[in-house]
Protein backbone atom coordinates (compact mmCIF):
# COMPACT_ATOMS: atom_id res chain seq x y z
CA UNK A 1 0.00 0.00 0.00
CA UNK A 2 2.93 2.47 0.87
CA UNK A 3 4.76 1.56 -2.56
CA UNK A 4 1.50 2.64 -4.18
CA UNK A 5 0.98 5.55 -2.62
CA UNK A 6 4.44 6.48 -3.08
CA UNK A 7 4.01 6.26 -6.94
CA UNK A 8 0.47 7.83 -6.92
CA UNK A 9 2.26 10.88 -5.34
CA UNK A 10 5.03 10.59 -7.54
CA UNK A 11 2.15 10.80 -10.52
CA UNK A 12 0.94 13.96 -8.85
CA UNK A 13 4.02 15.56 -8.45
CA UNK A 14 5.37 15.53 -11.89
CA UNK A 15 1.52 15.94 -12.93
CA UNK A 16 1.55 19.35 -11.07
CA UNK A 17 4.96 20.69 -12.29
CA UNK A 18 4.05 19.77 -15.78
CA UNK A 19 0.85 21.57 -15.58
CA UNK A 20 3.03 24.81 -13.53
CA UNK A 21 5.73 24.23 -16.80
CA UNK A 22 2.75 24.45 -19.15
CA UNK A 23 1.45 27.44 -17.24
CA UNK A 24 4.56 29.30 -17.60
CA UNK A 25 5.37 28.77 -21.51
CA UNK A 26 1.57 29.40 -22.50
CA UNK A 27 2.57 32.80 -20.74
CA UNK A 28 5.87 33.76 -22.36
CA UNK A 29 3.91 32.64 -25.61
CA UNK A 30 1.29 34.89 -24.75
CA UNK A 31 3.35 37.66 -23.96
CA UNK A 32 5.33 37.14 -27.07
CA UNK A 33 2.36 37.69 -29.01
CA UNK A 34 1.22 40.50 -27.16
CA UNK A 35 4.89 42.10 -27.96
CA UNK A 36 5.28 41.26 -32.13
CA UNK A 37 3.70 44.44 -32.61
CA UNK A 38 6.81 45.89 -32.06
CA UNK A 39 8.59 44.37 -34.89
CA UNK A 40 8.66 46.05 -38.09
CA UNK A 41 6.84 44.53 -40.84
CA UNK A 42 7.41 44.12 -44.33
CA UNK A 43 4.81 42.51 -46.15
CA UNK A 44 5.45 40.62 -49.27
CA UNK A 45 3.82 38.58 -52.28
CA UNK A 46 4.09 35.16 -50.44
CA UNK A 47 2.66 33.49 -53.54
CA UNK A 48 4.69 35.66 -56.37
CA UNK A 49 7.88 34.80 -54.91
CA UNK A 50 7.45 30.42 -54.49
CA UNK A 51 6.04 31.06 -58.30
CA UNK A 52 9.13 30.22 -59.86
CA UNK A 53 7.98 27.50 -63.04
CA UNK A 54 9.78 24.63 -61.15
CA UNK A 55 9.01 21.64 -59.10
CA UNK A 56 10.01 21.93 -55.82
CA UNK A 57 11.23 18.72 -53.14
CA UNK A 58 8.19 17.19 -51.86
CA UNK A 59 10.35 16.81 -48.69
CA UNK A 60 10.45 20.65 -48.06
CA UNK A 61 6.62 20.27 -46.31
CA UNK A 62 7.96 18.66 -43.25
CA UNK A 63 10.79 21.46 -43.20
CA UNK A 64 10.31 25.28 -42.58
CA UNK A 65 12.74 27.48 -44.30
CA UNK A 66 13.86 30.63 -43.14
CA UNK A 67 15.91 33.68 -44.88
CA UNK A 68 18.38 35.36 -42.33
CA UNK A 69 19.32 38.72 -43.95
CA UNK A 70 22.01 41.16 -42.35
CA UNK A 71 21.92 43.98 -44.39
CA UNK A 72 25.31 46.73 -44.52
CA UNK A 73 25.59 49.90 -44.63
CA UNK A 74 25.54 52.16 -47.90
CA UNK A 75 26.29 55.15 -48.75
CA UNK A 76 24.96 54.83 -52.53
CA UNK A 77 21.52 52.96 -51.83
CA UNK A 78 17.94 53.68 -49.54
CA UNK A 79 17.97 50.13 -49.38
CA UNK A 80 21.41 48.22 -48.19
CA UNK A 81 22.74 44.85 -49.25
CA UNK A 82 22.33 41.94 -48.06
CA UNK A 83 25.84 41.18 -47.22
CA UNK A 84 25.09 37.98 -44.99
CA UNK A 85 22.50 35.82 -46.69
CA UNK A 86 21.55 32.45 -44.31
CA UNK A 87 18.86 29.63 -44.78
CA UNK A 88 17.18 28.53 -41.14
CA UNK A 89 15.88 25.17 -41.53
CA UNK A 90 13.69 23.49 -38.75
CA UNK A 91 12.93 19.95 -39.23
CA UNK A 92 9.79 18.66 -37.24
CA UNK A 93 10.01 15.68 -39.23
CA UNK A 94 14.08 15.00 -37.97
CA UNK A 95 13.85 17.06 -35.10
CA UNK A 96 16.92 18.89 -36.31
CA UNK A 97 17.65 23.03 -36.99
CA UNK A 98 20.25 23.38 -39.93
CA UNK A 99 21.65 26.99 -40.82
CA UNK A 100 23.31 27.77 -43.95
CA UNK A 101 25.37 30.43 -45.44
CA UNK A 102 25.16 31.57 -49.45
CA UNK A 103 28.03 33.01 -50.76
CA UNK A 104 27.26 36.95 -50.72
CA UNK A 105 29.57 37.12 -54.54
CA UNK A 106 28.08 33.90 -56.17
CA UNK A 107 26.26 35.40 -59.91
CA UNK A 108 22.98 34.34 -60.30
CA UNK A 109 20.04 34.14 -62.76
CA UNK A 110 17.27 36.48 -62.28
CA UNK A 111 13.88 35.48 -62.58
CA UNK A 112 13.14 38.18 -64.82
CA UNK A 113 16.27 37.96 -66.72
CA UNK A 114 20.06 38.78 -66.27
CA UNK A 115 22.59 38.29 -63.85
CA UNK A 116 23.26 39.94 -60.80
CA UNK A 117 25.04 38.97 -57.68
CA UNK A 118 23.47 37.51 -54.77
CA UNK A 119 23.73 40.14 -52.33
CA UNK A 120 22.76 43.33 -54.70
CA UNK A 121 19.42 41.32 -55.53
CA UNK A 122 17.65 42.82 -52.05
CA UNK A 123 18.19 46.48 -53.79
CA UNK A 124 15.70 46.09 -56.67
CA UNK A 125 12.85 44.72 -54.53
CA UNK A 126 13.97 44.24 -51.04
CA UNK A 127 13.75 41.14 -49.09
CA UNK A 128 10.83 39.62 -52.12
CA UNK A 129 13.24 39.87 -54.18
CA UNK A 130 16.11 38.13 -52.56
CA UNK A 131 14.01 35.35 -52.19
CA UNK A 132 12.75 34.64 -55.75
CA UNK A 133 16.40 34.85 -57.10
CA UNK A 134 17.28 31.78 -54.19
CA UNK A 135 13.88 30.20 -54.97
CA UNK A 136 14.63 30.39 -58.64
CA UNK A 137 17.81 29.50 -58.94
CA UNK A 138 17.86 26.51 -55.78
CA UNK A 139 14.62 25.13 -56.17
CA UNK A 140 13.38 26.22 -53.35
CA UNK A 141 9.98 27.68 -52.06
CA UNK A 142 10.69 30.01 -49.17
CA UNK A 143 8.53 32.46 -48.37
CA UNK A 144 9.65 33.52 -44.37
CA UNK A 145 12.34 35.92 -43.71
CA UNK A 146 14.28 38.00 -40.93
CA UNK A 147 16.31 40.76 -41.70
CA UNK A 148 18.52 42.65 -39.48
CA UNK A 149 20.68 46.23 -40.07
CA UNK A 150 24.67 45.13 -39.00
CA UNK A 151 23.82 48.25 -37.46
CA UNK A 152 21.36 47.29 -34.99
CA UNK A 153 23.33 43.78 -34.23
CA UNK A 154 25.39 44.87 -31.00
CA UNK A 155 22.47 45.43 -29.55
CA UNK A 156 21.04 42.35 -30.15
CA UNK A 157 23.81 40.64 -28.89
CA UNK A 158 25.03 42.97 -25.94
CA UNK A 159 20.84 42.13 -25.16
CA UNK A 160 21.61 38.46 -24.47
CA UNK A 161 24.88 39.54 -22.80
CA UNK A 162 27.45 38.81 -25.26
CA UNK A 163 28.60 35.86 -26.78
CA UNK A 164 31.61 33.79 -26.13
CA UNK A 165 34.00 33.31 -29.56
CA UNK A 166 37.00 31.87 -30.08
CA UNK A 167 39.92 34.76 -32.07
CA UNK A 168 42.88 33.82 -33.52
CA UNK A 169 45.80 35.59 -34.09
CA UNK A 170 45.35 36.61 -37.75
CA UNK A 171 41.85 37.68 -36.83
CA UNK A 172 43.51 39.70 -34.11
CA UNK A 173 44.84 42.06 -36.88
CA UNK A 174 42.02 43.24 -38.73
CA UNK A 175 39.23 42.98 -35.77
CA UNK A 176 39.65 46.12 -33.97
CA UNK A 177 40.09 48.04 -37.86
CA UNK A 178 36.25 46.53 -37.96
CA UNK A 179 35.48 47.59 -34.29
CA UNK A 180 36.40 51.55 -35.44
CA UNK A 181 34.38 51.04 -38.19
CA UNK A 182 31.21 50.16 -37.00
CA UNK A 183 31.46 52.34 -33.97
CA UNK A 184 31.87 55.43 -36.30
CA UNK A 185 28.96 54.48 -37.58
CA UNK A 186 26.97 53.76 -34.72
CA UNK A 187 28.47 56.77 -32.82
CA UNK A 188 29.72 54.62 -30.25
CA UNK A 189 33.19 53.84 -28.33
CA UNK A 190 34.20 50.26 -28.19
CA UNK A 191 37.24 49.05 -26.28
CA UNK A 192 39.62 46.98 -28.81
CA UNK A 193 40.58 43.46 -28.88
CA UNK A 194 44.17 42.77 -27.70
CA UNK A 195 45.02 39.13 -27.42
CA UNK A 196 43.53 35.90 -29.22
CA UNK A 197 41.90 33.25 -27.47
CA UNK A 198 38.76 32.42 -25.93
CA UNK A 199 37.25 35.32 -24.87
CA UNK A 200 33.59 37.10 -24.31
CA UNK A 201 32.90 39.69 -27.02
CA UNK A 202 30.52 42.52 -26.63
CA UNK A 203 27.92 42.87 -29.41
CA UNK A 204 30.10 45.29 -31.55
CA UNK A 205 33.21 43.51 -30.91
CA UNK A 206 31.09 39.87 -32.36
CA UNK A 207 29.73 41.88 -35.27
CA UNK A 208 33.39 43.08 -36.00
CA UNK A 209 34.42 39.69 -35.97
CA UNK A 210 31.43 38.37 -38.62
CA UNK A 211 32.40 41.20 -41.03
CA UNK A 212 36.18 39.88 -40.91
CA UNK A 213 37.03 38.81 -44.84
CA UNK A 214 40.56 39.50 -45.24
CA UNK A 215 42.11 36.12 -43.58
CA UNK A 216 42.73 32.83 -44.91
CA UNK A 217 39.54 31.54 -46.22
CA UNK A 218 38.71 35.22 -47.29
CA UNK A 219 34.81 35.33 -47.76
CA UNK A 220 34.47 31.55 -46.81
CA UNK A 221 36.07 31.86 -43.66
CA UNK A 222 33.38 35.24 -43.06
CA UNK A 223 30.36 33.14 -43.97
CA UNK A 224 31.64 30.48 -41.30
CA UNK A 225 32.48 33.30 -38.60
CA UNK A 226 28.69 34.84 -39.53
CA UNK A 227 27.37 31.15 -38.04
CA UNK A 228 29.42 31.29 -35.39
CA UNK A 229 28.13 34.45 -33.99
CA UNK A 230 24.46 33.19 -34.90
CA UNK A 231 25.38 29.99 -33.22
CA UNK A 232 26.41 31.24 -29.83
CA UNK A 233 22.84 33.55 -29.69
CA UNK A 234 21.27 30.40 -30.33
CA UNK A 235 23.32 28.92 -27.20
CA UNK A 236 22.81 32.12 -24.89
CA UNK A 237 18.79 32.20 -25.80
CA UNK A 238 18.74 28.76 -24.95
CA UNK A 239 20.48 29.19 -21.53
CA UNK A 240 18.27 32.96 -20.65
CA UNK A 241 16.22 32.24 -17.14
CA UNK A 242 12.26 32.12 -18.06
CA UNK A 243 12.29 35.19 -15.87
CA UNK A 244 14.35 37.39 -17.95
CA UNK A 245 12.68 36.56 -21.48
CA UNK A 246 9.74 39.16 -21.23
CA UNK A 247 12.50 41.94 -21.33
CA UNK A 248 14.87 40.52 -23.36
CA UNK A 249 11.96 39.93 -25.73
CA UNK A 250 10.85 44.03 -25.17
CA UNK A 251 14.64 45.01 -26.43
CA UNK A 252 15.19 42.74 -29.66
CA UNK A 253 11.94 42.80 -31.43
CA UNK A 254 11.96 46.27 -32.22
CA UNK A 255 15.48 45.58 -33.63
CA UNK A 256 14.20 43.30 -36.26
CA UNK A 257 12.61 43.28 -39.74
CA UNK A 258 10.35 40.41 -40.99
CA UNK A 259 7.08 39.00 -42.58
CA UNK A 260 6.55 36.35 -40.22
CA UNK A 261 2.92 36.59 -38.20
CA UNK A 262 2.24 36.44 -35.00
CA UNK A 263 1.36 33.16 -35.06
CA UNK A 264 4.52 31.50 -37.23
CA UNK A 265 6.29 33.25 -34.33
CA UNK A 266 4.77 31.54 -31.68
CA UNK A 267 5.16 28.47 -33.25
CA UNK A 268 8.63 28.55 -34.78
CA UNK A 269 9.90 29.74 -31.04
CA UNK A 270 7.78 26.71 -29.74
CA UNK A 271 9.25 24.45 -32.43
CA UNK A 272 12.85 25.74 -31.46
CA UNK A 273 12.61 25.27 -27.77
CA UNK A 274 11.03 21.51 -28.09
CA UNK A 275 14.14 20.55 -30.46
CA UNK A 276 16.66 22.49 -28.12
CA UNK A 277 18.79 25.27 -29.91
CA UNK A 278 22.38 23.98 -28.94
CA UNK A 279 24.02 21.40 -31.76
CA UNK A 280 22.79 23.40 -34.80
CA UNK A 281 24.13 21.34 -37.97
CA UNK A 282 25.82 24.12 -40.24
CA UNK A 283 26.81 24.53 -43.98
CA UNK A 284 27.97 26.64 -46.43
CA UNK A 285 26.93 26.47 -50.82
CA UNK A 286 28.48 26.40 -52.64
CA UNK A 287 31.05 23.61 -51.56
CA UNK A 288 34.88 24.63 -53.21
CA UNK A 289 34.02 21.76 -55.69
CA UNK A 290 31.10 23.13 -57.35
CA UNK A 291 32.89 27.15 -57.65
CA UNK A 292 33.47 27.08 -61.27
CA UNK A 293 35.56 30.12 -61.00
CA UNK A 294 35.37 34.27 -59.91
CA UNK A 295 35.97 36.78 -62.66
CA UNK A 296 36.35 40.77 -62.02
CA UNK A 297 33.95 43.01 -64.25
CA UNK A 298 32.41 45.80 -62.80
CA UNK A 299 32.63 43.55 -59.54
CA UNK A 300 33.52 40.62 -58.22
CA UNK A 301 31.68 37.61 -59.52
CA UNK A 302 31.58 34.02 -58.39
CA UNK A 303 30.39 31.77 -61.18
CA UNK A 304 28.98 28.50 -60.05
CA UNK A 305 27.22 25.14 -61.12
CA UNK A 306 24.11 25.54 -60.17
CA UNK A 307 22.52 21.73 -60.40
CA UNK A 308 25.33 20.43 -58.26
CA UNK A 309 25.03 23.06 -55.30
CA UNK A 310 21.19 22.98 -55.70
CA UNK A 311 21.61 18.93 -55.23
CA UNK A 312 24.02 19.70 -51.96
CA UNK A 313 21.57 22.05 -50.80
CA UNK A 314 18.55 19.94 -51.24
CA UNK A 315 20.94 16.89 -49.52
CA UNK A 316 21.38 19.33 -46.27
CA UNK A 317 18.20 21.01 -45.94
CA UNK A 318 16.03 18.05 -46.10
CA UNK A 319 18.01 15.50 -44.72
CA UNK A 320 18.79 13.80 -47.78
CA UNK A 321 21.31 10.62 -47.97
Amino acid sequence: MKEKAKKSNNKKAIIIISSIFALILALIFTYVYNMSYKVSRVEINREDVVNIGKETPKEQKDVTLIALLGSDYSEYYETSASDATMILAIDKKNNKIKLCSLMRDIYLDLPQGGKMNLNYTILDGGPASILKTINYNFDLAIDKFVQVDLERLPKIIDALGGVEIEITGEELQYINGYIDHIDKNNGTQTPHITTSGLQLLNGTQASAYSRIRYTAGRDFKRTERQRDVLNALFVKFKDINFTELPGLINEILPLVTTNLTNGEIISIAKDGLSMGLSGLEQGRFPSDANIINTEFTDMYHMNIDIEATTNELHNFLFSKE
